[in-house]
């Protein structure tokens, strides 16, 4: 029988090796989220596939944030892990307070490539002692925490995501997916991780930090508090003059008062909280409709262009052209 007769064993492709550490109270997006997008880049038929696995201190069930239990692998004793993730979650208090966890995980970190933290997954990194003199970031609710508990790291509130060499820190939840992306490029090149975006629908890369996805909760929260009629009132008539009078009058309140419980109370001044419901408004705008930029600053209060572009960079860190654009 000639070699062309005989069957040929297949040729084992080199893998990539994932490995996510779960613990209890996990956030099961921080894991799914990532892993979905590896997966994703497998079926693209990359030279070097992903093998992704979770695991955990102890094998079996792990309890997630979301009360949906997940089953993991023991932690792996020997072999190269290429890039091991600490997503975040509730949880990751106590797990960074577990003494015989942190120190397993320092051992993970010895054989690995690259490691990363997803959302508050940062404090474990942190109590590891890895992020020391580094700059990183975590989710934006989180990131004075992790300044104040952690004061030699330099944490950067702003963007989704941050690599200093061979660490990568995150900030939140579905930053994962960015995240994800970034190391698919790292390793595969743009085409494969566009397509892969493109396949999961969502983008390759958002533009801004999370300040920009966090403002709506922000004007959210600060709707809640006594002055939710006086914010209705504006966004409802966004080019009227808001001084600081006509909103003491709208509140009742002497102009004194009104700066100061308006502060106390919203965390930010009257003039910033104007600025951010005109700039809600504008993105919606953008995003919705096709009207022109001019006749945009004159709907929402800014007056011209060039006022309404530098506000949008204040509150949002992109231009106009990225919100219509790419959203």
């Amino acid at each position: 029988m000639s070699r062309s007769e005989r069957k040929l064993p297949r040729r084992k492709l080199p893998k990539r090796r994932v490995l996510f550490v779960a613990y209890d109270g996990v956030q099961i997006l921080d894991i799914a989220g990532p892993a979905q997008a590896f997966s994703t880049a497998n079926d693209e038929a990359i030279a070097t596939p992903y093998e992704v696995s979770v695991a955990a201190l102890t094998s079996g069930a792990v309890q997630t944030a979301s009360n949906v239990a997940i089953v993991a692998q023991p932690l792996p004793q020997a072999g190269t892990i290429d890039t091991l993730i600490i997503p975040g979650g509730p949880g990751v208090f106590r797990l960074r307070d577990d003494a015989a966890a942190i120190e397993a995980l320092k051992r993970l970190t010895r054989r690995t490539r690259r490691i990363c933290a997803v959302c508050t997954g940062a404090f474990a990194l942190a109590a590891a002692g890895l992020l020391a003199g580094r700059r990183a970031v975590t989710h934006w609710r989180a990131c004075a925490r992790l300044q104040r508990e952690y004061p030699d790291i330099a944490v950067d509130p702003e963007p989704l995501f941050i690599r200093d060499g061979d660490i990568w820190t995150t900030a939140g939840v579905t930053a994962g997916i960015d995240l994800a992306l970034s190391l698919i490029e790292d390793d595969h090149g743009a085409p494969v991780a566009a397509r892969v975006a493109r396949r999961l629908v969502v983008y390759m890369r958002r533009p801004g930090g999370q300040r920009q996805f966090s403002e709506p909760l922000a004007l959210q929260s600060m709707t809640a508090a006594s002055y939710d009629g006086l914010l209705q009132k504006i966004a409802g008539k966004p080019a009227a003059p808001w001084t600081v009078q006509q909103m003491a009058g709208e509140a009742r309140q002497s102009q004194r008062t009104f700066h100061r419980k308006f502060v106390a109370q919203t965390g930010t001044t009257p003039a910033h909280a104007v600025e951010r419901v005109r700039c809600e408004l504008v993105r919606s705008l953008l995003q919705t409709s096709e009207a022109k930029l001019a006749q945009i600053a004159a709907r929402t209060g800014f007056g011209s262009e060039s006022a309404m572009r530098r506000a949008l960079k204040r509150q949002f860190g992109v231009s106009t052209r990225e919100l219509r654009e790419r959203f």
